[in-house]
């Protein structure tokens, strides 16, 4: 009875067991012939990723790339100021309370935003202000931030080569770290694995467009993705206590302390710093350099004969050298030489009287003439 409730199951059961065997042969075939597909495909999918990073900045360099998504709206709206830094810029250019005050106290708008990117320096600048000029972010006005530490030429090279590796490079660059001190085949080592290899050398770039949290700090790349629509890395605080800042203050003289102390300014960051300027000239670009605020004791680290060499090479620039290293009071630091939320409207509120809105001024006469 049960067979005949079920009339094709001996048609299908029939079906099957006429069907040709497959050859292990056959299969062999197959499956080489799967893993060659999947190979090419990784190949391909490996080639195409690192052809893209070299043009698509989000992806190799997204310290830089994640800043000129939000600067582009800003382009021809106004006169650009950009300022370019490390991280202390990062926390202490204030681009809406700066554009702010100018628009309150001239009745006419600037564009300003922060550049300031951790661990950067004169070369890491240069880099980018080449970058900025081509793709078609010229600022009107550069406020370059000089960090005197990174001015210091060791006899291996620049202090810049511990953070700033070829995998951020686009191959053009690289010839112009090479010049400025960097080792040739190491940067052409890490620049080969990020283009042949991304999934490996862009690893942490690639990471931080969606789990940035599975990554330690020291390894992330998001820094400028959290920043506000003018570049500000916003502090996390707004406050800090003295004993706060006191361990703070610890950790930034392990840091700093032996390498101003002595101070050379010298070699590779330097000459990068004069190219710099010279690209400024040629371009018609308004430059002022600018030492940020730092705490009372911070400021004692420097020797006599160093705060000297600095001087001296401020004003062989021959550019002017803003000195705000006085501005901001001790409390309104984390560690120092880092403003909080204070310190940072402080700072900006200042430079936008002191130099913004005089340069504005004198540049709209300019411009009516």
């Amino acid at each position: 009875m049960r067979l005949f409730s079920r009339p094709f199951a001996f048609v299908r059961w029939q079906k099957a067991s006429t069907a040709k065997p497959v050859s292990v042969a056959s299969r062999r075939r197959t499956a080489k012939r799967a893993v060659i597909a999947g190979f090419a495909c990784f190949l391909l999918l490996s080639l195409g990723l690192g052809v893209t990073s070299e043009v698509y900045p989000r992806i190799r360099d997204p310290f830089y790339g994640d800043k000129l998504v939000k600067l582009q709206p800003k382009l021809g709206t106004a006169p650009l100021i950009v300022m370019l830094g490390t991280s202390r810029t990062g926390f202490g250019f204030h681009g809406i309370h700066i554009e702010d005050t100018v628009l309150r106290e001239t009745g006419r708008p600037i564009a300003a935003f922060n550049y300031g990117i951790p661990a950067s320096g004169p070369i890491t600048h240069l880099i980018y202000l080449k970058r900025l000029i081509e793709d078609g972010a010229t600022p009107d006005l550069l406020i370059l931030e000089i960090l005197p530490s990174m001015l210091a030429n060791t006899n291996t090279g620049p202090l810049e080569r511990h953070w700033v590796f070829g995998e951020r490079l686009t191959h053009r660059e690289i010839p112009l770290v090479v010049k400025h001190g960097f080792d040739e085949t190491e940067v052409t080592r890490r620049w080969r694995g990020a283009t042949f290899n991304p999934w490996y050398a862009l690893r942490f770039q690639l990471l931080g467009r969606v789990v940035q949290s599975w990554i330690p700090w020291q390894c992330r790349y998001d820094w400028s993705r959290g920043t506000d629509r003018c570049g500000w890395g916003t502090p996390l605080r707004d406050f800090s206590t003295p004993e706060e800042r006191a361990i703070g203050t610890i950790h930034a003289n392990n840091e700093y302390f032996a390498v101003l102390h002595n101070l050379q300014p010298n070699g590779h960051a330097v000459a990068a710093l004069r190219e710099l300027l010279h690209v400024c000239k040629e371009r018609g670009i308004a430059v002022k350099l600018l030492q940020m605020p730092e705490s009372v004791e911070f400021r004692t680290w420097y020797s006599p004969e160093v705060n000297r060499r600095l001087a001296a090479l401020y004003a062989e620039l021959g550019c002017e050298m803003i000195l705000a290293s006085d501005w901001v009071p001790d409390e309104l630091f984390t560690d120092g030489h880092h403003l909080l939320r204070p310190g940072a409207e402080r700072f900006s509120e200042r430079l936008a009287r002191d130099v913004l809105i005089p340069w504005h001024n004198q540049n709209a006469k300019r411009v009516a003439r």
